[in-house]
C-alpha cells in the first residue's frame, strides 16, 4: 500500500474547534481515519497541518501510532487547495511518488475504500458514493502537482484532478463518506 496523507490543516470554523480530535463514537476522528488507513495498509501516514498548536493537540490524539509524520503548511495563502499543493511539494520533495489523501472529518471511513481505490490504474483515482470525493483519491504526486499548478485559483480540486488521466470507483454504501463539518453534522 501506498504511504497516506491526512488532511488536517482547516480552521474548522463551522465547527468551533478542531475537527480532527474531536470524540466521535469514542474517538477522536482523526485516529478513526488513521486506523482506516492502517487496515488498508497504509504503513507511513502523514498529517498535514496548518502550525504548531494544531500539530501538537493531533499528536496527542495519534501518539500510539508509529510513523505518522506531520507537515506544516508553508503557503502563505490559507485554503484547502493551497494546504494539499504545500503537503504534495513536501511529498515529491521526499521521493513519494503515489499518496493515498484522506481528509481527518471522514470518522466513518471504512479500510475498504482505500483497498478498492488500489486496484485502479490511473493516475489519479477518485471515489464516489452520492457524490464524488476528490479528498479521497489515490493520487500520483508528480501529475497532481502540475494540475494543481495548471489550474486557476477558484477551479474545484474535484475538477482540477478530472483533468489528468483519472478513473472514478463507484460506492453503493456512501454513508462512509460523511464528513463533519458542523455540530449538526453529529446528528
Amino acid at each position: 500500500m501506498y504511504p497516506a496523507l491526512i488532511l488536517a490543516g482547516g480552521a474548522s470554523k463551522r465547527m468551533g474547534k478542531n475537527k480532527a480530535t474531536m470524540i466521535v463514537e469514542g474517538d477522536p476522528m482523526i485516529v478513526r481515519v488513521a486506523h482506516a488507513l492502517r487496515d488498508a495498509g497504509c504503513g507511513l501516514i502523514l498529517v498535514a497541518v496548518r502550525d504548531g498548536h494544531q500539530r501538537q493537540e493531533i499528536m496527542g490524539a495519534l501518539r500510539h501510532l508509529t510513523d505518522v509524520e506531520y507537515i506544516l503548511d508553508n503557503d502563505l495563502e490559507r485554503s484547502a487547495k493551497s494546504g494539499l499543493k504545500s503537503a504534495l511539494r513536501m511529498c515529491a520533495a521526499r521521493g513519494i511518488q503515489r499518496i493515498q489523501l484522506a481528509p481527518c472529518d471522514m470518522p466513518w471511513i471504512d479500510s475498504q475504500v482505500f483497498e478498492r481505490l488500489q486496484s485502479g490504474s490511473r493516475a489519479v483515482i477518485m471515489p464516489r458514493g452520492e457524490h464524488l470525493q476528490p479528498l479521497l483519491s489515490l493520487v500520483d504526486v508528480g501529475v497532481a502537482l502540475a494540475a494543481l499548478d495548471r489550474a486557476s485559483m477558484r477551479a474545484s480540486l474535484k475538477n482540477t484532478l478530472r483533468t489528468v488521466p483519472n478513473e472514478i470507483i463507484t460506492f453503493v454504501d456512501s454513508n462512509c463518506f460523511r464528513n463533519v463539518n458542523s455540530p449538526s453534522d453529529l446528528n
